[in-house]
């Protein structure tokens, strides 16, 4: 099973950058998922905030590994599995503080229930949330990890994100969660739809830093490296940079 992701995510990569050499210790893949807007496929090229800060770390490290990309759950199991992999972009949680080795963090998020714009639902509480008809979420990760084990019976689970906030917009849902208010504003745009066709409701729940994390056998000294150019980007004023083009 690991040969064959790791098999398969080196010929991702091959196809969308051909390889040069490297300079890492122990690092073998780097490797991401679709997650707009911090990393997603355009084209044949790979773009997205997070993207931008893992090659220009590279560039500074003078590492010439391709960046592959990969459904959520392939990308998981890779890094589980070890043999040398960095991921981008993950959530900083107890749960996971010591499967990973963990490099920034590069941006700050959380996460807030959208309803359609104009409805009357009210939701300020999770126990209100729970009594919605329906809420639209991923099939996995951080946020459907917590809101199933916080009991909630009401899920209407897909992988795709866009189809997560669309069906809100069309009123196939009462609710959904499961992006930052970045990547909300993203998924509209991409929809063609007004910034304000969704309304954020008055509960945050989650609130986590991101970072690029290393599988739990990576070299120390690799990780030392990439979170000291991470260091040296952001006291440049190159990371900020990065992120305000990113909110444009």
């Amino acid at each position: 099973m690991h040969k064959t992701i790791l098999l398969a995510a080196f010929a991702l990569a091959a196809a969308l950058v051909a390889p040069i050499a490297t300079s890492a210790e122990g690092l073998r893949l780097v490797i991401t998922e679709e997650w707009p807007p911090y990393s997603y496929s355009a084209g044949n090229d790979i773009e997205g905030y997070s993207t931008e800060v893992a090659r220009a770390i590279m560039r500074r490290l003078g590492i010439g590994l391709p960046i592959a990309i990969l459904p959520g759950l392939r990308a998981k199991t890779a890094l589980d599995e070890g043999g040398g992999v960095l991921f981008f972009t993950m959530f900083r949680t107890p749960e996971r503080e010591v499967a990973y080795k963990w490099i920034g963090p590069i941006d700050e998020a959380y996460f807030y229930f959208y309803k359609r714009k104009g409805s009357s639902l009210a939701v300020s509480t999770l126990e209100e949330a729970r009594r919605a008809a329906s809420i639209a979420c991923r099939n996995y990760g951080l946020v459907f990890s917590y809101l199933t084990a916080a009991g909630f019976k009401n899920l209407d689970t897909s992988p795709n994100a866009e189809g997560i906030y669309r069906k809100v917009v069309e009123g196939r849902c009462d609710l959904a969660i499961g992006e930052t208010p970045l990547g909300v504003r993203y998924i509209l745009r991409r929809l063609g739809l007004p910034p304000d066709s969704l309304e954020p409701v008055k509960l945050r729940i989650l609130e986590a830093n991101l970072y690029i994390v290393g599988s739990k056998d990576l070299d120390d000294s690799e990780v030392a490296r990439w979170s000291s150019a991470l260091e040296a980007m952001r006291a440049s004023g190159e990371l900020r940079s990065i992120y305000d083009a990113h909110m444009r």
